[in-house]
């Protein structure tokens, strides 16, 4: 379909009980769609060189896929203070679902000479690097951790962030809840950022 109006048009006629965080999963899923008009809607089930489905290839990817480990306790994710868009942003993001550059490349989507990070910075683009190592993006932390007066390293991973940053300062629930929305608000902007630079050309 070449409007997405008319995709959430074709869903909403249908039968179906949505939850809100499937609704939400979508929309993330729709945002960076590029729709080109000009060009004619086609099937490709990339799991074949043919591009043809085969219930083989889907059986073998569905029974090969290592389970996703999730080292975060996602009730922390649900925060009734947090808009759900962006609590369904963090809850791709630490099942690395988001379309980061290193993600599509997986998928085939995108080829190693279009991996490297929107900022110039030179390293490739994965959910830690963009997030929390890329020159450009880590300032914001510097400013943030500054700002509520904490003093510590950036761990490697973005699951070890949201648990050090959100729980790191002990004390009582309202500083945990204050501490979860920065965190969450954070990781939005950031990637809204990061998604201005690609497809509008904007810094």
């Amino acid at each position: 379909m070449r409007d997405v109006r008319t995709l959430f048009e074709a869903i909403s006629g249908l039968k179906v009980n949505f939850t809100k965080s499937q609704v939400g999963e979508l929309c993330l899923l729709l945002q960076n769609v590029t729709l080109q008009v000009d060009k004619e809607d086609i099937w490709i089930w990339n799991l074949e060189k043919s591009n043809a489905y085969t219930v083989r290839s889907a059986y073998n990817c569905h029974t090969t896929q290592l389970p996703v480990v999730v080292p975060v306790d996602m009730k922390m994710l649900w925060q009734k203070n947090v808009p759900l868009k962006v609590v369904v942003l963090a809850w791709r993001l630490f099942r690395n679902r988001l379309p980061t550059r290193d993600n599509l490349l997986r998928r085939n989507v995108l080829n190693s000479d279009s991996c490297l990070c929107d900022t110039g910075c030179g390293s490739s683009e994965t959910v830690n690097h963009l997030l929390l190592h890329c020159s450009y993006f880590s300032t914001v932390w510097n400013c943030i951790l500054r700002w509520i007066g904490f003093s510590t390293v950036a761990p490697l991973d973005v699951s070890d962030h949201f648990t050090q940053f959100c729980l790191g300062g002990g004390g009582p629930q309202v500083r945990f809840t204050i501490l979860i929305v920065i965190w969450f608000a954070t990781v939005w902007e950031i990637w809204k950022e990061r998604n201005n630079r690609i497809f509008n050309a904007k810094d």
